[in-house]
């Protein structure tokens, strides 16, 4: 029969076109065949893919509940923090601080903040005002709370309720509040801050809107298998999928949606995250996607779900597009293939579509050159850029931002904004970041100068900031933040306005030590011209006071009664009297000559004391207290005048405490104004005191405070000009009515320096 079909074809001239014919068939026919298996292989692939698209869509919304109870978290450790919270009850200013907060967070979601002192006794509630002064020392998040360390949280889990409704389930977030008191340089516990937020709340801002495909939705259940919520079982929830049986009894409502629950069991104990299907009773299977929220004890699970043939529904509109194709496919063959001629005008018609294909190519091509060369030079940039989405998520940045943060760029794309900065933001002239950047979502453009950004690396980075919103085709879908990194010029600004003020106490003291110099150069003038007079004074008085002494004395010896004699003796008092001043005006007026040796300081003044001791001056009412240093080096110095140096204001501490008194005599190793080494040897007495007009006259001679008779007013002068003979100085302070401190600075030099 075969055979004789082709015969027939043969004589009919048909055969060429016949064969043609069932090439064209077979040729059809293994496409339909290919088309069947790369379309149900295409389906799967699809199913996979938008299975992934799930997961990413749960692990988002997972992320997002996560954000805002750590941004819960935030707000209520700010709360504790705040200045006298602890009496939030009485103060009207930090209560206006706890509910501007407890606002920005009560629009966002159902939340409830909650103030309780050290006792548990609720101060605050934003809720319920009435309920204020209510002991809730006996709760779990209490007594969890006040055991934590400052800045710690505790999260208690879902509180049971009378009802199962899912609008009347809550959770606490809780932290404690540390203060310092009484000046104190620790903090104690002072309170707790806690939040109590609504399920509904959170399921209706971050779950409710989801859509997967056409039917698609978002539900939850904990890590025990107790539905939280689902959008269209409401009767289920608080229902567990463990415990499905005997829960439900002879209610089938449990099983309308599900033959087993093995796929949510998977979900439990299975990995952080996954995505797989299930069927319903229905015959319909689901593609289902979850992840999990680490929220408290009991994790809460994230699920997005949709149904298997929304997601092929596209396939099986491709499949009949693909089965109308082939028809055309075949038809045109068969025209074309009883067709001879092709018109020139498809010709052209062709020629032009390939022309208009090669300059779509070459425009293509063109386009992503340009693309690369933009992405090339923002990647190049040192200039810091990141790009924000309307959910303050970050979605791009160059190396150079990645530079800074210090992490990998594929570590932080995708993730919220503030969670890549180890510490918190402060504010920028009062305002809050979060504030500035939604204000940029709104249209307007920041500049923040030498911001601090603490915890991204070891010190502190200033950056210089600009926050802009990013349009495109007139609307605003995200920020566009690019900064500066002015550290190095923070740091230079600082230092020179450091050194500059180290600069300025340099110029004030090198002033203060030219006045003294200068003052100690005029002082040493004024005893050198004052010397040469008290020489020439000393020799004009001395030899007529000779003659007087004599003659008084022959006519004390000639006087026979005893009114002569006794104004003969005062005669010769005052004459000696007169003596010892012309002694000491020409001792002052010239040296005497040096016997410089090589002198332990703490031997000579220990001798001195030894002295003084014995002179009737000093009274069994003055108590002396000694402190030596024992490790002061030899010195090169005449030891018999430094100790009348020694005396001489021994004496004058003497005489400054009448009535008894301390005098406090010590020694220690030291650097003078000009930051020369010197041994310093105090007396420190707790007399009267010098006021501080006679100060700068004390060491004038002549000058003194004694009474007449008392005094001569040149032991302080010649004190000092011994020690600036020696290089020294002698260095006083005095409060009337509590006592005055002499200072002797012997400088420590070798013997080469001591002999010039």
């Amino acid at each position: 029969m075969f055979q004789r079909i082709i015969l027939t074809l043969k004589e009919k001239k048909l055969l060429v076109p016949a064969g043609i014919i069932l090439a064209l068939l077979v040729v059809l026919s293994l496409i339909i065949i290919l088309g069947q298996f790369f379309h149900q292989s295409l389906q799967e692939e699809m199913a996979n893919e938008f299975n992934k698209q799930q997961l990413l869509l749960a692990r988002q919304v997972a992320m997002n509940i996560e954000s805002f109870t750590d941004n819960v978290f935030k707000s209520i450790r700010v709360i504790a923090q705040l200045p006298d919270i602890d009496r939030v009850d009485v103060n009207p200013q930090c209560r206006s601080a706890v509910e501007s907060i407890s606002f920005s967070l009560r629009n966002e979601a159902m939340v409830t903040i909650r103030v309780l002192d050290k006792k548990g006794v609720l101060l605050y509630d934003s809720s319920f005002p009435g309920r204020e002064r209510v002991d809730m020392s006996a709760t779990v998040f209490f007594q969890k709370a006040r055991l934590l360390p400052k800045n710690e949280k505790f999260v208690r889990d879902l509180l049971p309720t009378a009802t199962d409704k899912s609008d009347q389930k809550q959770f606490v977030i809780a932290t404690p509040i540390y203060q310092r008191r009484n000046n104190s340089p620790v903090s104690e516990f002072r309170g707790v801050v806690l939040a109590v937020l609504s399920l509904d709340g959170i399921t209706s801002k971050y779950l409710s809107p989801v859509k997967s495909g056409t039917r698609g939705y978002a539900w939850m259940m904990d890590s025990e298998g107790t539905l939280l919520y689902h959008p269209t079982q409401a009767k289920m929830v608080g229902k567990n999928l463990y415990v499905t049986n005997s829960v439900c009894g002879s209610d089938t409502s449990c099983f309308e949606c599900h033959h087993t629950f093995d796929m949510e069991k998977r979900m439990i104990e299975g990995p952080e995250e996954t995505f797989g299907y299930y069927e319903s009773p229905g015959g319909e299977n689901k593609l289902a996607a979850f992840y999990k929220v680490p929220i408290a004890r009991k994790p809460w699970i994230v699920a997005v779900s949709a149904p298997y043939s929304d997601v092929i529904e596209l396939m099986q509109k491709s499949r009949r597009i693909y089965a109308l194709l082939i028809l055309s496919i075949f038809i045109t063959m068969l025209v074309a293939s009883a067709a001879t001629v092709v018109s020139y005008k498809k010709k052209i018609k062709v020629e032009e579509k390939e022309k208009h294909l090669e300059n779509q190519h070459k425009l293509e091509r063109e386009i992503e050159i340009a693309k690369d060369y933009l992405e090339d030079i923002v990647e190049n940039t040192r200039t810091n850029l990141m790009v924000l989405d309307r959910d303050l998520a970050i979605r791009t940045m160059n190396t150079a931002q990645a530079r800074t943060l210090g992490r990998p760029k594929q570590d932080v794309i995708g993730k919220p904004f503030f969670s890549i900065f180890p510490g918190e933001l402060a504010p920028y002239e009062g305002i809050p970041v979060e504030a500035i950047l939604h204000k940029a979502l709104a249209g307007r453009s920041f500049e923040l100068r030498d911001y601090r950004v603490t915890g991204l690396q070891e010190a502190p980075l200033y950056l210089t900031m600009n926050i802009n919103p990013l349009l495109i085709d007139g609307r605003t879908p995200g920020i566009l933040i690019t900064s500066n990194d002015v550290t190095r010029r923070v740091q230079l600004e600082e230092a020179l306005k450091q050194y500059t003020v180290e600069l300025e106490d340099k110029v004030d003291k090198g002033t203060a030590t030219a006045k003294k110099l200068e003052q100690q150069v005029l002082h040493s003038e004024k005893l050198a011209a004052l010397g040469r007079l008290a020489a020439g004074v000393a020799h004009e008085i001395g030899n007529p006071l000779t003659s007087i002494s004599t003659f008084a004395q022959l006519l004390r010896e000639m006087s026979q009664d005893d009114f002569t004699q006794k104004s003969l003796d005062i005669i010769n008092t005052h004459i000696q009297r007169i003596t010892d001043i012309v002694r000491r005006m020409a001792t002052f007026a010239r040296a005497d000559s040096l016997t410089i040796k090589e002198v332990q300081i703490n031997d000579v003044l220990g001798a001195t004391l030894d002295l003084m001791r014995l002179d009737k001056r000093m009274k069994s009412s003055v108590k002396i207290s000694v402190a030596l240093d024992p490790n002061l080096p030899s010195v090169l110095i005449d030891e018999g005048q430094i100790s009348q140096v020694f005396i001489n204001i021994i004496i004058n501490a003497l005489d400054a405490m009448p009535d008894g008194g301390t005098l406090s005599v010590g020694t220690r190793r030291g650097r003078d104004d000009r930051d020369s080494e010197n041994i310093m040897i105090s007396f420190a007495d707790t007399g009267t005191g010098i006021p501080p007009s006679d100060l700068q006259k004390i060491f004038d001679p002549f000058y003194t405070t004694k009474e007449a008779g008392k005094g001569t007013g040149l032991g302080l002068s010649l004190s000092y000009d011994i020690m600036r003979r020696f290089k020294g100085d002698i260095q006083v302070e005095s409060e009337v009515g509590k006592g005055t401190t002499f200072t002797i600075l012997i400088p420590i030099e070798t013997q080469e320096t001591s002999a010039s």
